[in-house]
């Protein structure tokens, strides 16, 4: 795999945006050219004419930097996932391609000129699946180079960078990875989480205090290789952005037609004000041909072009984006669809409790997969124009979604209530409804996410990324860091389209609480959420057969700082999740999903020092589906030939041992 397809893998869960990898830089004292060549001092100058004067002129300041993490994983499964899952794993590293190790090098060849290097080591040893497991591995290293530049004009100041991996995001519907609301578990570990600089003296008080944790540049971002331009001029106060290269998952060649390059073009020119203010003009857009010998011009390309903006007024914050985008390929003719999101912060000494409102409209094709919406209406944006498949995004299709998150085909309302305060207690709430602006063939199926055991649930089959759905029932597909369980919707017309447009809900409750235990921070995170998907609108989730589905997600987080360098973890995880009679049905039971999910787990993080920490994590997880048993003459779609599979269940623990050293 390139090294830009591993480095898409940083993009967030949560997500938050920076432009550079951030490691502890540490300045090194070069060694005299007779030293560095092994050649007698006598002979310096004479043998070295070149060398010398190259060290000494050109590379001042040459720094290094990086981290090292540890990752260590073993499993026991008690009941198997249907052959899906094997009983007994133990691996180095992740395995989703996240470095082990990653080298930072960078110098200064003249006061207003840089370079950097970075080199990343994937896992070097083989991973063991038990006997009967074909897939064992080593995953390669990989090296890239970046230039970069200063140079100052009557214009301005600029800057260039070209080569290396820079994670960028632009805005929510240009470039960018979705941040939502911050409202999710902290017990797992992420590889983007720093562990570094007192983390685990901060890192749960932060959440407490503010809702979101230390994260590095990676957080919130997109990766992105190639030419990036920054600028400032300061005689009209604007910013100005320009982007040409590959993105990991429709840069490159292409992945079945090898012999087709892509290529990705943005820019921003963003207008600030002396208030605070700004107003900007952004684009993205990917070009690529369908034949690389008779075609001239780029035939399948998507083009975004929108502004932002943010307005402040007495305590009130006006922001969003509006634009228009459209997607063409031989096969998909030329249509353009709007795009339009506002947020409205209402400060909290007006009413007494601080409230975020937001409306969103995404038209069907207005589209892209490096954006912060889900494309649900091309799917040639998220398999390729050849229909290869890519293990790096979220399924296409319409999904469950959580409040904050965004999707085309889609128009939605969202209301947050942050920062309640009661006694010891901080509560926040959030409620988003949006339904379908039109009825696709999509609309027949749908997806949603088993958020309590999302890593065990994409861990499973052991090996990353899989092609194609696994399970028993075959309904799970693999993306980074989770999985997506497809749902097949037979509410339809005589003719095979919906007979109805879906409507979405999704509620949020979380509960924070902090004391002392001993004269030790004590904290205890809940998070709830509530979410369906049924044939009409509804101002609260449905808990009901009108739903065809509907989901309870609940998590409690407890830590102790038993010393201000050790923190005890504790997690508990319990989820439900019921369809209706328009979706799967068993043959075997006769009757829809009716899904239980648990977990319970414990863990501790220790730090040595200010730049290394120990983390440990181990979980009890199990999963039912009760409608699902084993159907020992299952026929599958396009199929004619009955088989026999297992029940939808599984069972068993895992424990990880990360140790994370910045230096």
């Amino acid at each position: 795999m390139s090294s830009l397809n591993s480095a898409v893998f940083a993009q967030g869960e949560e997500s938050e945006a920076s432009p550079a990898m951030t490691f502890k830089k540490v300045p090194i004292k070069l060694p005299r050219v007779g030293t560095l060549f092994s050649v007698d001092k006598a002979d310096e100058g004479i043998s070295n004419p070149v060398v010398q004067p190259l060290f000494k002129n050109y590379l001042n300041g040459l720094t290094v930097g990086g981290f090292y993490r540890g990752y260590f994983y073993n499993r026991n499964m008690t009941n198997n996932y249907g052959g899906y899952s094997p009983n007994h794993v133990i691996r180095v590293g992740e395995a989703q391609i996240d470095p082990l190790l990653m080298l930072y090098f960078s110098g200064n060849m003249t006061p207003n000129t840089s370079f950097g290097a970075d080199i990343s080591a994937g896992n070097p040893f083989f991973v063991y699946q038990g006997p009967g497991y074909g897939r064992n591995g080593a995953v390669s290293p990989y090296f890239t180079v970046v230039l970069r530049g200063s140079f100052k004009t009557k214009l301005g100041t600029f800057n260039m960078k070209a080569g290396g991996i820079e994670f960028l995001a632009i805005t929510p519907f240009t470039f960018g990875a979705n941040v939502a609301f911050n409202r999710y578990s902290v017990f797992e570990r992420r590889p983007w989480d720093p562990g570094a600089g007192g983390n685990v003296k901060t890192r749960y008080a932060s959440y407490y205090y503010s809702g979101t944790i230390n994260q590095d540049a990676r957080f919130g971002t997109q990766a992105f290789k190639g030419y990036v331009l920054n600028g400032f001029i300061p005689a009209i106060n604007t910013n100005v952005d320009f982007f040409y290269g590959k993105t990991a998952p429709n840069g490159g060649i292409d992945r079945i037609h090898i012999a087709r390059p892509t290529a990705n073009i943005g820019a921003r020119i963003k207008k600030n004000f002396k208030s605070g203010n700004y107003i900007s003009l952004n684009t993205f857009n990917s070009f690529q041909r369908s034949d690389s010998v008779n075609q001239k011009s780029a035939d399948i390309q998507w083009n975004i072009y929108t502004s932002e903006y943010s307005v402040n007024f007495k305590g009130f914050t006006l922001s969003g984006e509006v634009g228009a985008g459209r997607y063409v390929s031989p096969t998909v003719p030329e249509a353009w669809s709007e795009a339009f999101m506002a947020d409205l912060t209402i400060p909290k000494k007006l009413i007494g409790i601080p409230i975020a409102l937001r409306y969103y409209q995404i038209g069907k094709n207005f589209t892209s997969n490096v954006a912060n919406f889900n494309n649900a209406t091309v799917s040639q944006v998220n398999t390729g124009y050849g229909g290869s498949t890519n293990g790096l995004l979220t399924p296409f299709g319409p999904s469950l979604e959580n409040v904050g998150d965004l999707s085309n085909n889609r128009r939605g309302v969202a209301i947050n209530l942050t920062s309640i305060k009661v006694w010891k207690f901080t509560f926040t709430t959030g409620t988003q409804i949006s339904a379908e602006m039109d009825k696709l063939d999509s609309s027949n199926y749908m997806f949603f996410s088993h958020r309590v055991n999302n890593l065990v649930w994409q861990r499973l089959p052991n090996y990353f990324p899989v092609n194609g759905a696994y399970g028993p029932q075959r309904r799970i597909t693999a993306y980074y860091r989770g999985v997506a369980e497809r749902v097949n919707i037979t509410d339809r017309n005589s003719d095979g389209t919906p007979a109805h447009k879906k409507y979405f809900n999704a509620l949020d409750v979380q509960v924070k609480f902090k004391n002392k235990i001993f004269n030790r921070d004590f904290y205890m995170f809940y998070l709830g959420t509530f979410s369906s998907a049924q044939s009409s609108l509804s101002a609260v989730p449905k808990f009901d057969d009108q739903a065809y589905i509907r989901a309870q997600f609940h998590e409690l987080d407890v830590y102790y700082n038993i010393t201000p360098d050790f923190v005890l973890a504790l997690y508990g995880g319990l989820e439900y999740i019921k369809g209706n009679q328009f979706t799967d049905i068993s043959p075997v039971t006769g009757l829809p999903r009716n899904q239980v999910g648990k977990a319970v787990g414990y863990g501790f993080d220790y730090s040595f020092s200010q730049s290394t920490t120990l983390y440990f994590r181990h979980r009890w997880f199990t999963f039912e589906d009760k409608s699902f048993p084993a159907d020992p003459a299952k026929l599958f779609p396009n199929e004619t030939v009955p088989v026999s599979v297992g029940a939808e269940k599984f069972s068993g623990n895992e424990a990880t041992v990360e140790l994370k050293m910045f230096f």
